[in-house]
């Protein structure tokens, strides 16, 4: 499983937050590291990344696994 670090980068990259993700990456390393893995690739655009399906995948295991934050039966787990 990813761990919460990975998760808040795929998080950023999937919704195209480049700002945040430079936040949360500055020197871009573990971006790379994502890519080695197979969870992103590169972009239409330089300087962004494109999450992929085993990222997408990764996303959702390491959300169903932590659901804090998300509403189960309109109960919200925090």
């Amino acid at each position: 499983m990813i761990s919460a670090e990975d998760f808040a980068l795929l998080s950023h990259w999937s919704h195209c937050d480049r700002i945040g993700a430079d936040v949360a990456d500055p020197d871009g390393t573990a971006a790379a590291r994502l890519a080695e893995s197979g969870y992103l690739t590169p972009g239409a655009v330089a300087g962004y990344w494109r999450v992929t399906r085993a990222g997408q995948a990764a996303r959702t295991e390491y959300t169903r696994a932590h659901p804090a934050g998300r509403l189960v039966g309109r109960i919200r787990l925090d």
